[in-house]
């Protein structure tokens, strides 16, 4: 079986191969994953990519290649066989990547401090001046424990001889250990017992390190300190991680638009006020920070963040201008700032670098320019790296004099050969799966803490793409491994991120730290779900009736029809069935663009949504009834689904969410946006379906159980009235809606003294005034009601939105940092 495995894999010349020794031998590291895997049966082992790919579709993981059409809604690539490196191995890798995260954060403290180093001529000055990451605001500030570099990341690759080099440094917003995380949650459940009998190391222990250090680090002041997640948005490549991160560590996850300053501090906008923030994890870059002080264009930022970082009121990690040690200019010159700083040589070397900017250097890289790479010096530069092999004869003059012109912005870097890892690939006939090689490389992260740097075990192992032996650019494409370190004894498989006491000073509350953001979202995707709803019981209950043909219909368009048409879903309703089923199959109309509507919001959300929650969204969004043709009777089906799964939605809300001030906001959308379609639905049947019966009204208002418990005859106006209109028992009228949104307002208005409305006050008296005689289609009372309630629902709504989402810092609140 191992010999049958291995079969279509085979070693490149030339490179070193993870798997096989020169011999062609697995090596001893991977015998026992080998075997495991050679032992499964056939039907084990094609299961294997399918599990991880359902795994990550489920999930919802993501990554926003900007080119892509998919951009945000592009899935997550991740290769079912880990990485597997040896303990001693590791040994080595961790010493090389805390050592030189020491240095590095060295280095940031004298280029912002004294500037000794680039006096005594260590670093040419033009390297520090001339790069775009370097900040002059951030000149003189100090962060709280003298930690410039909090966080780090370094880009490996093995070369031919089988040495680790560091080929790029990562210090502004190192991106990727969340990824890391989720690739080890889904390799983990795709390999259980492999993972626990091999000893691979946890990360648990990583990620509680950042969090404990970040907290220990924080200013303290006031209350116990508060840490964020400052994201640029939903559209970055990489808001799945900061989602994942943000939720794992327990911080808020907030844009520039949830912070303010104020008095010389930050504060985060939440319904219940302005809350100081003590600490901000920063996954942006350093200009685009503050629009008052750095890129003044930029509308993520926090205006006055780099004063209050200045102040020392708040710590923002990584440190602003950290970004300035990604110049690959750098690495040319720390061999020699360990000897001088840290008094020993680099234990994890650079890949031989040369900066064009000497004249000796440049010389000496062109002299072999088919083995570098020329790499503009700004890594923020829109200019693509080039192979100097690439470039003969008048194209190689041509570049010479390209580069001549500016030399100091450009670096000349070797060209390692990395190494090659298997891959698991589906066969020609997508029944079988084939073990190939590809060109992998290494991203280890590290974090500050009271004790030194601190090394995730383990990290990002990036996989090129097929035929791409080059290099390795997720925004290219490529794809992922989880990376097991083993150890050579049993892991603590009982530590994990929750292990820690809580303090009686870390007790929070329900209401604690909603972002207005946050509070917006949960509101909309309350309304998006209860319109999707909506749509999905209406086009169930308009193609029943299609398929239906009854002879005997009753003169005029369907009542359901109508509604259909009037809520968008349908153009028209002079030939219903093509248009009904192109409404709910079609991947671009309008039962789809629901579907995105909601799963947008809800990415805005990932922090607050359970695992199981995206899983039931994400199936609905991916029902394979968008990607073929459908007929009527397969989108009834298809339907039936879809009312399940919002109900299971349905069910998060109410069993699995917990009655807070996001709950509330939440429930106020779906009541709002149930009272607006009640009322809708009630009009057109009044209106327009006098003479088609109702039975499509209890249909769709899911009250057909109800009905016939109570009475024992055919639908009849009054009795159906009286259910959907006044009955406040049923969670379909109008009555149970305007009942708990008049709770909900009593409440916030008890919790939030600046909010009150009497917004649905006249249209719930009136409704209370309907008498039983009233309840007929010609009553002028029953549509007075029905629109002056519907017209309530959106001003509510209106009214919300300007009080809590459109912040405006209470008097009470000011007055605490005026």
């Amino acid at each position: 079986m191992l010999r049958q495995l291995l079969s279509g894999y085979s070693a490149l010349e030339g490179r070193y191969d993870e798997l096989l020794s020169a011999s062609g031998t697995p090596r001893a590291h991977w015998d026992a994953f080998l075997r495991s895997l050679s032992g499964r049966q056939g039907a084990e082992v094609a299961d294997t990519l399918a599990m991880t790919e359902r795994e990550i579709r489920e999930n919802g993981i993501t990554y926003n290649v900007y080119a892509d059409p998919k951009g945000a809604d592009r899935l997550w690539e991740v290769d079912p066989l880990p990485l597997i490196i040896s303990s001693g191995e590791w040994e080595q890798i961790e010493a090389g990547i805390a050592q030189r995260a020491e240095l590095l954060n060295r280095v940031l403290a004298d280029i912002y401090g004294p500037q000794q180093l680039l006096r005594d001529g260590h670093i040419p000055p033009s390297i520090i001046f001339g790069h775009s990451g370097f900040l002059h605001q951030a000149q003189g500030i100090r962060p709280p424990g003298g930690v410039h570099l909090f966080q780090y990341a370094a880009d490996l690759a093995r070369s031919p001889d089988g040495h680790w080099w560091v080929v790029g440094d990562r210090t502004q917003a190192p991106s990727g250990a969340g990824y890391a995380l989720e690739n080890r949650l889904v390799i983990s459940r795709v390999f259980p017992q492999l993972f626990r009998d091999l000893h691979v190391e946890r990360l648990a222990a990583f990620f509680a390190a950042l969090r404990e250090s970040l907290l220990h680090l924080a200013p303290k002041g006031d209350d116990a300190p508060l840490a964020v997640l400052l994201t640029p948005g939903p559209y970055n490549e990489t808001y799945f991680e900061h989602a994942l991160i943000a939720r794992y560590l327990g911080f808020a996850l907030v844009e520039g638009s949830d912070l303010t300053v104020r008095d010389g501090r930050v504060w985060m906008k939440t319904v219940e006020g302005l809350k100081r923030v003590h600490a901000i994890v920063r996954r942006q870059d350093d200009d685009y920070c503050d629009p008052l002080e750095l890129r003044t264009d930029s509308a993520l930022g926090v205006p006055g963040l780099t004063d209050c970082a200045r102040r020392g009121t708040v710590m923002v990690a990584n440190a602003l201008g950290s970004g300035v040690l990604e110049s690959g200019a750098l690495l040319g010159y720390l061999p020699a700032l360990s000897e001088k700083l840290l008094g020993e040589p680099l234990k994890l070397p650079s890949i031989a670098t040369w900066w064009m900017g000497e004249p000796a250097a440049f010389d000496d890289a062109w002299q072999s320019l088919e083995q570098v790479l020329i790499k503009p010096l700004d890594r923020s530069s829109r200019e693509r790296a080039v192979f100097g092999a690439d470039f003969q004869g008048a194209d190689r003059d041509a570049l010479r004099r390209r580069i001549a012109t500016l030399p100091h912005r450009y670096v000349a870097q070797e060209w390692v050969h990395g190494s090659q890892a298997p891959v698991l690939e589906r066969g020609p006939d997508d029944l079988s799966e084939n073990m190939r090689a590809r060109n992998v490389g290494l991203r280890v992260f590290a974090v500050a803490t009271p004790d030194g740097y601190k090394v995730m075990p383990g990290g990002l192992t990036r996989v090129a793409g097929e035929g791409d032996t080059r290099g390795i650019a997720m925004q290219r494409g490529g794809r992922s491994k989880d990376t097991w370190v083993l150890s050579d004894a049993p892991v603590n498989v009982a530590f994990s991120l929750m292990s820690r006491t809580v303090q009686p000073t870390d007790l929070v509350s329900a209401r604690a730290n909603l972002p207005s953001r946050s509070a917006e979202n949960l509101f909309w995707y309350g309304r998006y779900g209860e319109r999707c709803e909506m749509a999905v019981r209406l086009l169930r209950t308009a193609i029943g009736g299609v398929l239906e043909d009854n002879a005997e219909e009753a003169e005029g368009v369907p009542p359901a029809l109508v509604l259909a048409q009037r809520l968008g879903i349908i153009e028209n309703t002079d030939n219903p069935g093509p248009d009904l089923l192109r409404a709910a199959t079609h991947p671009d109309e309008a039962l789809s663009e629901r579907f995105k509507q909601l799963s947008r919001v809800a990415f805005n959300l990932r922090d607050r949504m359970s695992a199981d929650n995206w899983r039931t969204l994400n199936q609905l969004t991916s029902d394979p009834i968008f990607r073929r043709g459908a007929t009527l009777p397969l989108a009834l089906a298809w339907l039936d689904r879809a009312v399940t799964s919002m109900m299971t939605l349905s069910g998060f809300v109410l069993d699995g969410m917990t009655r807070s001030i996001g709950w509330r906001f939440l429930s106020l959308g779906r009541r709002i946006e149930r009272l607006a379609g009640v009322c809708a639905m009630l009009d057109v049947a009044i209106k327009d379906g006098r003479t088609h019966g109702l039975d499509w009204l209890l249909e769709l208002a899911d009250s057909t159980v109800t009905y016939r418990s109570r009475y024992l005859v055919g639908p009849e106006w009054m009795p159906v009235l009286d259910l959907l209109l006044r009955d406040e028992a049923n969670p379909r009228s109008v009555a149970f809606q305007v009942k708990g949104l008049s709770e909900y307002i009593a409440k916030l208005e008890l919790t939030h003294g600046r909010f009150a409305s009497d917004v649905l006050h006249p249209g719930h008296a009136a409704l209370r005034m309907l008498a039983p005689e009233d309840l007929h289609p010609e009553s002028e009372d029953v549509a007075h009601v029905l629109d002056m309630l519907r017209r309530a629902a959106f001003s509510l709504s209106d009214e919300l939105s300007l009080k809590f989402f459109s912040h405006a810092a209470s008097r009470s609140v000011l007055s605490l940092v005026a």
